[in-house]
């Protein structure tokens, strides 16, 4: 009877020696390979144009739209996108994000559009910066005047060209409670 427990205990020292390498295994490889939320991450990241000092962009001061991503992002006719400076209109699934859209597509897509850049002219996604004119409009201070948009100013940073144009107008939708300060 005696020799029953030692040959448990056997398999069970077996048993560890097995599982133990086994989860310090799935431990390292899963540090390695990171979660999938991480992996989910690093796939949108590195699918993005990314700027470095060897990259240029092309900078042109028109354009046609190809179309409208969302409110504040469009396509170019030659595969660039374009974020719009100084403004950020509500994402997906946000209040009056598909309103800001479509007044973003009803005013320029298909449209050959005016674009004038300020101090920034590209973010680290490798899109271009600019303010997107069309019959003398601009988009940003558009999107804004209707509450489809707030102004995006970082601290510490040259104040942007059309700032107090931006300004006055997020001023004027926030008294009259429009759009996404209608709440």
């Amino acid at each position: 009877m005696k020799s029953k427990p030692k040959i448990q205990n056997q398999k069970s020292n077996k048993n560890k020696l097995v599982i133990i390498p086994l989860a310090l295994l799935l431990t390292i490889s899963s540090f390695f390979a990171g979660t999938k939320y991480e992996k989910q991450i690093k796939d949108v990241i590195e699918n993005q144009p990314v700027i470095n000092n060897n990259q240029s962009l092309d900078f042109p001061k028109e354009a046609k739209v190809k179309r409208v991503i969302d409110g504040d992002t469009i396509e170019v006719a030659n595969g660039q996108i374009v974020r719009l400076v100084g403004v950020n209109s509500p994402n997906n699934g946000e209040p009056f994000e598909e309103e800001s859209t479509e007044y973003s597509k009803k005013l320029i897509e298909g449209k050959k559009v005016k674009l004038e850049y300020d101090s920034y002219k590209s973010d680290r996604f490798g899109r271009i910066l600019a303010y997107i004119l069309v019959n003398d409009k601009n988009l940003s201070i558009e999107l804004v005047k209707k509450g489809l948009a707030k102004v995006t100013i970082y601290e510490k940073r040259k104040p942007l060209i059309y700032q107090q144009q931006l300004l006055d107008a997020e001023s004027e939708a926030i008294s009259k409670k429009l759009g996404v300060w209608s709440k």
